[in-house]
């Protein structure tokens, strides 16, 4: 299953600590993967989210998980995508990019 699904979460990074830090204050991007989806699920979701078939990477907005159908979705997909949209507030989406694993058989 080359497409991995991750969750991009903004946190407010303070001031204060972009100080101490020599970062920029602002916000903050985190990337936890929640796992994969077959070829299948996503195939699937990008039609009901009218996503160009050729599209690499995509966003899932918490809106946008409403619009899926969990119910075609094969078994280990859908329980993948759950336990992730269940980790979504307001400030964060879904992700799922390709990944292309090359085989040296």
């Amino acid at each position: 299953m080359p497409w991995k699904l991750y969750r991009f979460k903004y946190e407010d990074y303070p001031e204060y600590s972009a100080r101490i830090t020599g970062h920029y204050g602002g916000d903050l991007l985190l990337i936890e993967e929640e796992g994969e989806l077959s070829d299948e699920a996503v195939r699937l979701i990008k039609d009901s989210l009218g996503v160009v078939d050729d599209a690499r990477k995509f966003e899932i907005t918490p809106r946008d998980v409403m619009k899926l159908p969990l119910e075609k979705l094969p078994e280990g997909d859908r329980r993948a995508l759950l336990e992730a949209a269940g980790k979504l507030d307001a400030e964060s989406k879904l992700h799922l990019e390709y990944r292309y694993r090359p085989s040296f058989d």
